[in-house]
């Protein structure tokens, strides 16, 4: 604490005035100080007071006001996880009880009453389920998509119509990377479930193809390429380019050892010689640094193998941009028939004829009526049908044409496997005998032994190459050019075209010839053809939990053993996967709780370091408050004395 001394030397009355005035106000504004100090405990009130301290106490503030809102985040993703693990806990119980009813119910000696017992049953576990899947938190669905406050999950009659999101909120916890918040339905419930994966489409290689879109979606880095024609090397720059188009126009008419490089598109890849088109050496090497030659697959280092070098199987990823003229390897497809889309037996038919690129033909279906989504899975080339109605039957047909079948999308075709009959239950064979019996409308019959088939082409192949089914008035099959399902004709003749089940074998209903009731099937003369039109004989189902106990209520109330059967194995699934779902929030949780604890404790800690730097020792305070005032005091009474002096207080 400063105190300016009282002059003793010869000066005059004014400058010793101005020195005691000094130390006065400075010890008023020392005084005021402590007073702020003392009144608020703070040490350091502004940036003056202690610049060091201000600053450091600045980033801690910082600091302070993060860890308060990860601590906040915590809270509310904890509170958010609680609310999701108590619905997935409802929806287990639900499912566990469903398991013993289906259990219990699959047995031949149960009436009409205990039948209609565990019907009821299993809708309080439909009830259950659907009202967890409708569950929100603070205005936001559980798992029908994150800033959805609608319901997610709507009856239609018997069914139910799934209509939320797939978003998926993320948080801030403090962990280095935003932490997951919700589930959504598919995750959980298995709604919108993919009920069928279409084949893998093939895009061709034009010059507008993007070098970052090669490779199936992995793309080509432009870089510096070295070419030799058995001499010296020659740097050849692609850096610049960005498409295929480009590549071709940076190497045609590059000069190597007098010869004059040419470049082409293939269908899948690049083509590189020279334009006379003779042999010779041709040696193509990255650059350090560069990748491109080894990614455009027309490396060749030593020049060993002779040009022409053709860069093959780096095709572009289909994107919704892809154009429809580029599919097929860039031969395009024909889509002008359209495509039938069967829900239910309601058949919905796709217009195609305006579809330009891949994206347009997937709104053409999203926009068909159907309740299905249709994407593209990733860099795949691949599109993928989702359901959105629980409880519905689903199959994707031709409507005259092959457009399903060229994008892919056609659920049942000869690779159909017979295992995957009858919503995987198979076909049953007769241990000693043929499975179907086709009559001919000449009499002859053809007798058809499916063991040994695996596919719908298998069977097909037995019908044509029967040895009964060589002649003009032969059975021809194939597959329905409208909707699925496999079709007969035949020269008419005396008799009819017919269908005969054999022994206790299913083959006729499985492949879509012969009804539940077993009777025999005859065709009828369409135009200058005897014809049986099968059935659908691959339908799928929608998917999902919610679409299984629908499946079980109705297999439980018409007693039907097969059918629970399977639906028990499904419903362990939809069991497995509601854990899974369970136990990935129980990890979110703990995972959230370590965060919110470390949140804590570092907030504590800058606290008592913010504490440290700005805050007042208040003893300190008032010791300094004392010695301050007695200052103030005795620089007040040396004022008084000294304002009174005259000369005669000199004589």
């Amino acid at each position: 604490m400063p105190v300016l001394p009282v002059t003793t030397v010869r000066t005059s009355f004014p400058l010793s005035n101005q020195r005691l005035l000094f130390q006065l106000n400075a010890d008023q504004v020392a005084l005021q100080k402590q007073y702020d100090q003392l009144s608020t405990g703070k040490r350091v009130l502004r940036l003056s007071d202690d610049p060091a301290a201000a600053s450091r106490a600045i980033g801690l503030h910082r600091g302070i006001d993060r860890a308060t809102q990860i601590s906040r985040n915590a809270a509310s993703s904890l509170n958010f996880y609680q609310s999701t693990d108590s619905s997935l806990s409802r929806v287990d119980n639900a499912l566990i009880e469903a398991r013993a009813v289906a259990t219990e119910s699959a047995q031949n000696v149960i009436s009409e009453d205990q039948r209609a017992a565990f019907a009821a049953t299993i809708d309080e576990t439909i009830n259950t389920v659907f009202a967890s899947g409708n569950a929100m938190y603070r205005d936001h669905q559980l798992l029908g998509g994150f800033l959805n406050s609608r319901d997610a999950f709507s009856r239609v009659d018997d069914k139910i119509l799934y209509s939320g999101a797939e978003a998926i909120a993320r948080t801030d916890l403090g962990g280095g990377e935003t932490s997951i918040l919700n589930l959504n339905a598919n995750q959980a419930l298995g709604a919108l479930a993919v009920f069928h994966e279409g084949q893998q489409l093939q895009a061709g290689v034009n010059a507008e193809t993007r070098l970052v879109d090669m490779r199936y979606g992995d793309g080509i880095t432009p870089g510096l390429i070295r070419v030799s024609g058995g001499g010296d090397w020659y740097d050849l720059d692609l850096s610049a380019a960005t498409t295929m188009g480009d590549v071709v126009t940076l190497i045609s008419g590059t000069l190597v050892d007098g010869r004059t490089l040419a470049a082409s598109l293939t269908a899948d890849g690049i083509r590189v010689e020279y334009v006379d088109g003779l042999a010779g050496t041709l040696a193509l090497a990255d650059a350090e640094g560069s990748e491109m030659a080894d990614q455009l697959a027309i490396l060749n280092r030593s020049g060993m193998n002779p040009p022409p070098l053709i860069g093959s199987g780096i095709a572009p990823a289909v994107t919704g941009q892809t154009s429809i003229s580029d599919l097929n390897g860039g031969d395009g497809i024909d889509l002008s028939d359209g495509l039938q889309i069967i829900q239910d037996g309601e058949i919905f038919v796709v217009d195609l004829t305006a579809a330009k690129t891949v994206s347009d033909a997937l709104i053409a279906i999203n926009r068909s009526g159907a309740d299905i989504r249709a994407e593209l899975k990733g860099n795949e080339g691949r599109i993928q049908l989702r359901s959105l109605k629980s409880g519905s039957d689903y199959s994707v047909g031709e409507n005259g044409g092959d457009a399903a079948t060229l994008l892919g999308i056609r659920t049942a075709t000869e690779q159909t496997l017979l295992s995957d009959l009858g919503s995987g239950q198979g076909i049953a064979l007769n241990p000693d005998s043929p499975e179907i019996s086709i009559l001919r409308p000449d009499g002859v019959q053809l007798d058809l032994n499916l063991e040994g088939a695996t596919t719908i082409g298998d069977v097909i192949s037995l019908i044509r190459n029967h040895p009964s089914n060589q002649d003009t008035s032969r059975v021809l099959v194939d597959l329905n050019e409208y909707g699925n399902g496999l079709q007969l004709t035949a020269p008419p003749s005396a008799g009819s075209l017919a269908i005969r089940r054999v022994g206790s074998s299913n083959a006729g209903l499985r492949l879509g010839w012969i009804g539940e009731d077993g009777a025999d099937n005859v065709g009828s003369v369409i135009g200058p053809v005897d014809t049986i039109i099968g059935s659908d004989f691959h339908t799928r189902d929608a998917g999902g939990t919610l679409d299984t106990l629908l499946r079980l209520r109705t297999a439980v109330k018409s007693g039907d053993i097969p059918e629970i059967a399977r639906l028990q194995a499904t419903l362990d699934l939809d069991l497995d996967r509601g854990s899974r779902a369970r136990g990935r929030v129980g990890v979110w949780s703990r995972n959230a709780q370590q965060l919110s604890d470390v949140a804590e404790s570092r907030l504590i800690s800058m606290k008592s370091q913010l504490s440290d730097e700005i805050d007042a020792d208040l003893a300190t305070v008032v010791s300094d408050m004392s010695q301050r005032q007695l200052a103030l005091e005795a620089s007040m009474r040396l004022i008084g004395k000294t304002s009174q002096m005259t000369v005669l207080n000199f004589l």
